[in-house]
């Protein structure tokens, strides 16, 4: 499968990466989203792009100017998904939502078009009942800043058919992602179902207050030899979606631990510091503490 026409539903912290990167990739692209507020603040996060690609990968004004020419925001929903070979849905965590989401695309789908969703916690199967093309559903989850991380976790209900995970393999080289194919619906996938334990045991040790966010980042800093902390890559996850999936852990435990750590996440929401998206969280940015070499200095 080729992809001429790429519709992203939702340009938010990861709608708007992959719509670039399938952009960048050759592919006319076009973010719907719900109001013109959603779409301004869509487009502040596009035109962050250009300069992180040509930092990170080495793009060529040429290749950005071209980039920029495929990309289109709307509000009209017919128009954005009209004749698109692949829709990658990417709104928020919560199940209601994309029900109502796809129950809206059934007029204006075609039959062969391939329905991602980018959900880091929901299986296939308990969304599928919702598309209105199940036989071309499936996830297909990507990892933060995915133009360096470019990894992309296909998962698929137990009925779909192979043709569909085939062509969503496709779909993911085509816009230069390693595709890894869930084998077992899981939820986490492959990479959250080993981050977020990491993430939740920092955020254990904040709430019950062992130690503070830039202490404990540190320790795993120099301890394990990489560039951010769990608290720093919070900051770029976005605090706001933090706290929706600790709301999902919270659900399936009762753990009243998840309260705490969703207690302290929300003053810091409620203040918009939440992480990269607004300039500050845990860290300051464009320039984070924590990437100052004083910050893991004796």
């Amino acid at each position: 499968m080729k992809a001429n026409k790429v519709v992203v539903l939702g340009g938010g912290v990861l709608g708007s990466q992959i719509a670039y990167q399938s952009a960048f990739s050759g592919i006319d692209t076009v973010i719907y989203d719900i109001n013109d507020a959603a779409i301004d603040a869509a487009q502040q996060k596009l035109d962050q792009f250009p300069d992180q690609y040509a930092h990170d990968l080495g793009a060529t004004a040429e290749q950005l100017a071209e980039t920029k020419a495929r990309l289109s925001l709307t509000l009209d929903l017919e128009s954005a998904i009209t004749g698109a070979d692949v829709i990658v849905e990417a709104v928020s965590e919560r199940i209601s939502i994309k029900e109502s989401l796809y129950k809206s695309l059934k007029p204006y789908i075609g039959e062969e078009t391939l329905l991602l969703t980018n959900t880091s916690t929901l299986l296939p199967s308990q969304l599928i009942g919702f598309a209105p093309n199940p036989n071309r559903f499936l996830a297909m989850h990507f990892a933060n800043q995915i133009w360096v991380h470019n990894v992309a976790e296909i998962m698929w209900a137990p009925a779909t058919p192979q043709t569909t995970i085939d062509d969503a393999t496709d779909f993911a080289k085509q816009i230069k992602m390693l595709p890894i194919l869930i084998q077992k619906e899981t939820s986490g996938y492959v990479m959250n179902s080993i981050f977020l334990p990491m993430i939740n045991a920092a955020l254990f040790l904040w709430a019950d207050d062992v130690a503070d966010p830039q202490s404990i980042d540190k320790n795993w800093m120099v301890s394990m030899g990489v560039d951010r902390g769990p608290f720093g890559f919070l900051d770029i996850m976005g605090l706001n979606t933090a706290i929706n999936i600790e709301k999902g852990f919270l659900a399936n435990t009762n753990d009243e631990r998840y309260q705490r750590i969703i207690d302290k996440l929300q003053i810091l929401v409620d203040a918009n510091q939440l992480g990269v998206a607004t300039g500050q969280g845990f860290y300051h940015y464009p320039e984070p503490e924590y990437q100052a070499a004083a910050f893991t200095q004796v």
